[in-house]
């Protein structure tokens, strides 16, 4: 849904995206000085760490998609009425995609910490910190009335766009190398 909003100040959405910003490094400086453990003990049934990572980043990948769609729907960009179902099954499948990431990202930070030793995988590290920064700035930018209109929908672009980023600079990238795991 659309929100009416009270008088506006741009300058105000600095304050949700330096506590995003806060967060994001919150995550990176500890993911740095965090001893990797290597073994995650939440990724049974799964054979392996990569393969537990890989399929539940698809489905937060799907679950984005459908975060998209039915956004750009409720926003009245297909050309489409708005239905009654299309704003539940946004906050649903936001719900979703979030709840589903974390145990993705604890395996990250728990086993791996933040690596740096190559391009994709400094890409990769620092993309997933921000992830939940711009997430963080999302939900707060989601309950403000004093941003302007275009606030939410730059902050969930912003959103997506590291979501997109890490999936590809990992389950994707799993996959083009080394094909689906079992």
């Amino acid at each position: 849904m659309v929100y009416e909003r009270a008088r506006t100040r741009p300058f105000l959405i600095l304050i949700p995206l330096l506590i995003g910003a806060a967060v994001s490094v919150a995550l990176g400086i500890w993911g740095s000085v965090h001893t990797p453990t290597g073994e995650v003990p939440w990724a049974n049934p799964f054979p392996s760490i990569y393969a537990f990572k890989v399929w539940l980043a698809l489905g937060v990948l799907l679950l984005a998609a459908v975060q998209l769609v039915t956004a750009l729907w409720m926003y009245e960009k297909f050309g489409l009425r708005r239905r009654p179902w299309v704003g539940p099954v946004h906050r649903t499948s936001g719900f979703l995609a979030f709840i589903v990431s974390l145990p993705v990202a604890a395996a990250c930070l728990w086993a791996l910490g933040f690596q740096t030793y190559s391009a994709r995988v400094l890409t990769h590290s620092i993309l997933g910190c921000i992830f939940y920064g711009a997430f963080v700035a999302k939900i707060l930018v989601l309950h403000s009335k004093r941003l302007p209109g275009w606030a939410l929908p730059a902050v969930a672009g912003l959103l997506l766009a590291t979501v997109v980023g890490v999936i590809t600079s990992s389950a994707l990238y799993y996959i083009a190398t080394f094909g689906l795991p079992k």
